[in-house]
């Protein structure tokens, strides 16, 4: 008789056991599911900026040689104004440099000689790198942030 009372207990330890693994495996795939979603989107997130980046950085680069131009009045230039624009319009006013960058690139604006626009240059070229540099490292971290998620 004894026999017969365990007999419907093994069916269902199986079966509990199943369930039990059935639903370990949904809670792990919810968890990896909502791993790669994260990480998807900071890979978007990090290529949007990889993109800013390079916008800035060709913007300042197209502002910086049309301002050196030696033998070229980069006040004629329409490509020159456009860039110092697309400078201001893609930085961060609230960015702990752009006081800084306005006020090289208005150093620019000044410069009718040569010899100004050479010695405008070095002091905005190094707030450039500045800014490109922090922007990169942030990029980084997302980057390491996202494959680690």
């Amino acid at each position: 008789m004894m026999m017969l009372t365990w007999t419907w207990a093994i069916p269902l330890i199986v079966a509990t056991l199943a369930l039990a693994g059935v639903a370990l495996t949904i809670v792990i795939q919810w968890r990896n599911f909502n791993r790669q979603l994260r990480s998807a989107h900071s890979l978007k997130i990090s290529e949007m900026r990889q993109a800013w980046i390079n916008d800035l950085r060709n913007a300042m680069a197209t502002f910086q040689s049309y301002g050196v131009s030696p033998d070229m009045d980069h006040h004629d230039k329409r490509e020159w104004y456009e860039a110092g624009t697309r400078i201001e319009l893609l930085m961060n006013p609230m960015d702990p440099d752009f006081t800084e960058l306005h006020d090289r690139m208005y150093s620019f604006l000044g410069a009718t000689e040569i010899a100004d626009k050479f010695t405008a240059n070095p002091a905005y070229i190094t707030v450039c790198q500045r800014i490109l540099k922090r922007e990169w490292e942030v990029l980084k971290g997302e980057v390491k942030a996202a494959g680690g998620a």
